[in-house]
């Protein structure tokens, strides 16, 4: 027997927020279409916005819930330690910038009492 809200997965916060926002959407936008008022337009626009937004949430929800066997997390590792070559390099320099602006940047506030 499965459990109640098994079938939605592990991001289930993000499930019901896209679930909240279609219907939330969905009941602004018939508004706008059903109901006579002088801004019906704006409600059919707003339902339309907010059902649109909607898909972030769902985006959220299905990447949550893509699943990665451990072979291939191994695999993906094997392949960035085997280019470790050049992007070793081209990270090295990298840090080293970052750590140089950062340094700089903190004398610079500590020179003109920033904090």
């Amino acid at each position: 027997m499965e459990k109640s809200g098994q079938g939605v997965g592990r991001c289930k916060c993000a499930f019901w927020f896209a679930v909240f926002h279609d219907v939330f959407g969905l009941l602004i936008l018939m508004s706008g279409v059903f109901w006579q008022v002088f801004f019906h337009d704006f409600l059919i626009y707003a339902g339309a916005v907010i059902i649109f937004l909607s898909l972030i949430w769902w985006v959220f929800w299905y990447t949550g819930n893509i699943e990665v066997s451990p072979e291939e997390l191994e695999d993906d590792i094997a392949l960035y330690r085997r280019n470790r070559g050049i992007s070793g390099v081209v990270r090295s320099v990298s840090d080293r910038l970052s750590s140089g602006l950062r340094n700089s940047f903190r004398k610079l506030c500590t020179v003109r009492n920033i904090d």
